[in-house]
Order: C-alpha cells, then sequence, then structure tokens
C-alpha cells in the first residue's frame, strides 16, 4: 500500500474507531469497505504507535468469546484548538480521544485587531490552557485555528474576515508557523462547527446533514457522504451571503440583501434600535432584548420571529438544494432559540417542496466558544493523521525488527 493510500486507510480506521468509542476489528472492516487484513496490518502499526489499544468485553462474536475492542489511547497525545471571534480569543486542549483538557481565553486588543495584535491575543490563551492541562507547549502535537470569514484551509490565505485589520489577503500560515514548533492548521470557523458535530456531537453517525451556525455572523457548513465539503476554491459554504432580498439591507461583506443582514447578531441589534430605540448591540444588548422579548414585549418579540421567517427562508432553499435528514442549528444565538423556533418551521415548511414524506430534523445545539475549539481540535487531529501514519508504519518496522 502506498503512503499516501496508507493514510487514507489509517484515517478512516482511526475515525471509525472514534465514532463508535470501541470496535471491533470485523466491524472497522464492514463499516470502512476496507478487507479484514488490511484493517488489521493497520490496527497493528496504529497498536505499535501507542494510538490505539486492544480491549475486551465486547458482544460475543461467532464462537461465543467476547470480541476483542479497539479502542483510543486519549494519552497518545494532545492537539489544540482556536477560536478566534469578535471579541476573544479561546483556546480549548484537546487529548487523542477528543476530550478537552484545559481551556483558556483571552481578550482581543481592538474590535478589529491587526494579526499580530491577534496572535498576542491567541498566545496569552494557548499559554492559559496550557496551565490548565498541566501541560508544556512542546506537548502539543498541532494547533487548529478557525477565523470567520473566507479562509483557504490548504494555502492558509484569509481573503476576507469580519475580525481582522490587516488588508487581504491575510497570509495565516507565516506568523502561526514563526511562533508555534507544532504543525498549524487554519479553517472558515464555520467548518469548524461543522467538524465539531461530526465528530463529537449531534452529527457523529450521521453520512449526511448540515449546519447553520448562528452568532456575530451566519455561517454553514455541510457534511456529504461522511466528509466536511468545502467547495472547489476551499473556502466551504458561504449560506449568510445568499440573497433574500434585492438592494436590500447592508451585509458586513459590503453587499445588499445578504441572509445574514436580516439574521446574524448585528442585524437584530439593528432591529432593535428601529423598533426599541438606539442601542449598542452588544451581546449583553441582544440578551436585554431577549429578556424583553421573553416577558412578553410585542416590539421585542417581533424582532425575533422576524429573523425567525428569514432564516426559515433560508432553510428551505437549504433543503430544497441539498434534501437533508438532519440540519442543526448551532452557535451562541441557540440560547434564544425558543423565541424564534415556531417562526423558523412555519418558514421552512411553507416553503420546502411538498413531497410524500416529512421534512429533515432541525435540531439546536447551542456549545458556546467550546464548540469551535472543539471543531479546530478535530482539524488538528485530522491534519496530523498522515504523520501518524508514518509514525505508525515506523513504530511497526521497529516492533518487527526488534
Amino acid at each position: 500500500m502506498s503512503a499516501p493510500d496508507s493514510a487514507a486507510s489509517l484515517r478512516r480506521v482511526l475515525a471509525e474507531i472514534r465514532r463508535q468509542g470501541a470496535a471491533a476489528r470485523v466491524d472497522v472492516a464492514a463499516e470502512t469497505g476496507l478487507s479484514p487484513a488490511t484493517v488489521t496490518a493497520l490496527t497493528a502499526d496504529l497498536i505499535a504507535a501507542g494510538l490505539i489499544e486492544e480491549s475486551a468485553g465486547g458482544p460475543a462474536g461467532a464462537r461465543g468469546r467476547p470480541r476483542v475492542m479497539l479502542r483510543l489511547r486519549p494519552e497518545a497525545l494532545h492537539v489544540a484548538g482556536a477560536k478566534l471571534s469578535d471579541s476573544r480569543v479561546t483556546v480549548a486542549i484537546l487529548d487523542f480521544e477528543g476530550r478537552i483538557t484545559g481551556e483558556g481565553e483571552a481578550p482581543l486588543a481592538a474590535r478589529r485587531p491587526s494579526m499580530a495584535s491577534m496572535l498576542e491575543s491567541l498566545d496569552a490563551a494557548f499559554g492559559a490552557a496550557l496551565a490548565a492541562a498541566g501541560l508544556r507547549e512542546g506537548e502539543i502535537a498541532a494547533l487548529g485555528l478557525g477565523v470567520p470569514g473566507f479562509v483557504e484551509g490548504e494555502t492558509g490565505r484569509c481573503l476576507w474576515s469580519p475580525v481582522l485589520a490587516d488588508p487581504a489577503p491575510i497570509d495565516l500560515f507565516a506568523p502561526l508557523r514563526a511562533r508555534f514548533s507544532c504543525p498549524v492548521f487554519v479553517d472558515n470557523d464555520a467548518n469548524l462547527a461543522t467538524l465539531a458535530e461530526l465528530w463529537f456531537g449531534l452529527g457523529r453517525g450521521r453520512r449526511d446533514f448540515l449546519v447553520v451556525t448562528i452568532e456575530h455572523g451566519l455561517g454553514m457548513g455541510a457534511v456529504l457522504d461522511g466528509k466536511l465539503f468545502r467547495g472547489a476554491r476551499g473556502v466551504g459554504a458561504e449560506f449568510g451571503h445568499v440573497k433574500v432580498q434585492t438592494d436590500g439591507a447592508l451585509c458586513r461583506c459590503g453587499q445588499r440583501g445578504c441572509l445574514e443582514a436580516y439574521v446574524a447578531d448585528y442585524a437584530l441589534a439593528r432591529e432593535a434600535a428601529a423598533a426599541l430605540g438606539p442601542d449598542d448591540g452588544s451581546p449583553a444588548t441582544l440578551d436585554r432584548l431577549a429578556a424583553r422579548a421573553e416577558a412578553g414585549e410585542p416590539a421585542a418579540r417581533s424582532v425575533f420571529r422576524r429573523a425567525g421567517r428569514m432564516l426559515g427562508l433560508g432553510l428551505a432553499n437549504l433543503v430544497n438544494l441539498f434534501d437533508p435528514p438532519l440540519v442543526i442549528l448551532s452557535g451562541e444565538r441557540m440560547k434564544h432559540e425558543p423565541l424564534f423556533r415556531q417562526a423558523i418551521r412555519e418558514a421552512l415548511a411553507a416553503n420546502i417542496l411538498a413531497l410524500d414524506r416529512p421534512p429533515p430534523e432541525v435540531e439546536a445545539h447551542r456549545w458556546g466558544d467550546t464548540l469551535w475549539a472543539r471543531g479546530a481540535g478535530a482539524l488538528a487531529l485530522d491534519g496530523i493523521t498522515p504523520d501518524l501514519a508514518a509514525a505508525a508504519r515506523l513504530a511497526a518496522t521497529s516492533s518487527a525488527n526488534g
């Protein structure tokens, strides 16, 4: 088996063991489509490298004996996942099983900092997360970073971001790789939220689903046939910038009529100012708006209903395009999801194609910044898989020669 093929197969084996939590070799072979002999060889390499381990106690096999199960070794390695938002940087340290062992955050020095200033905040949050995990920087195998905007994951270029002041395109890799000695990976933050759902959340074990993230912006990620869809240009699906009204509200991307301009935090703040009087548009302001809506104030409730109708219309377009079995709504605004739940469902039902089967599941999942950071950790774990494959082969060779 060639090195690229080996890395791809190893990725599939690790992903299946991670998905099941504990898996017998025969089940890994059945789910991945790899031959039993290939799975046996790859798992032997992984065991030699200390990445997985055997454990007894699985369901009985054909001869009545308990199956030998394979599990990830949590302590095998640690990675860091970081999320850049409009006000802070959040970092989580994850073990190989994906469990968070330490967290840290640091505020940004400005509303739209320079790359250099952001790196200082990332450094502070990273140090706090390491201290919480009881680890040293040299014990981190890789770092993943999620950035709002149009991000090319392969090249590390940010073509546009609402939270960085540097002129586009911004080279993310150069300063990150100069600061950190471990491998570094970057992606759009909505893609990372989708990875978190695929690896650890409501999408675990699902082959096809969509994730829509609602915070200061509106993002989307798509999992098709078990894989994250990034598009031909590597920037993924920019759901927030589909047009829902000609010459409509101004979006922060500079164009008009984007769905984001009716649904995201700054859109709610604009609507609140029109309905309730000027305010500052901060998250605390939106929480106050939600409190007034929950208390039954008609003007406040109308802000959430309108946003829900527009989001439901957008979701209907997604359903008509992709026909997904599951749509996950995620992000900080999900704590207010009951205020616009009914409007979303009514608009969705009214605008999807009428078929003789029920509409897709729509599930709300609020994780906070931990979601994004865990997705960045998943990006790091996935990114170093070829290195893990090489380490596994080397360990297996050393074991055979020893």
